[in-house]
């Protein structure tokens, strides 16, 4: 079966300067130097099916009366997404062993 991209969900974050977007240049510029211009202007592609089994298992983690993770099983792999996770995949932001 070949999988299908969603999408509506893949739109990347243009960051680029021009005479239309005078009034946005002061938030280009910080947002291409912030830590997040990669979370920002990747291009990862987003699966139905794996959307759709990620969502249809997926548990609310809740530590302390607050919720800090969403955790799923898709494919058999459980796949955790808490503020961690995003930092080490998307900002490089691995803890120093």
């Amino acid at each position: 079966m070949a999988l299908i991209i969603k999408h509506p969900h893949n739109y990347l974050c243009t960051l680029e300067k021009s005479s239309k977007n005078t009034d946005f240049h002061s938030i280009i510029d910080a947002l291409s130097s912030s830590k997040y211009k990669t979370l920002l202007t990747c291009n990862a592609p987003i699966y139905q099916d794996t959307q759709r089994d990620f969502w249809a298992n997926a548990k609310l983690e809740i530590q302390d009366k607050k919720a800090w993770a969403i955790s799923s099983e898709v494919g058999g792999i459980l796949v955790p997404i808490t503020p961690q996770t995003i930092s080490e995949v998307f900002l490089d932001e691995r803890p120093s062993t």
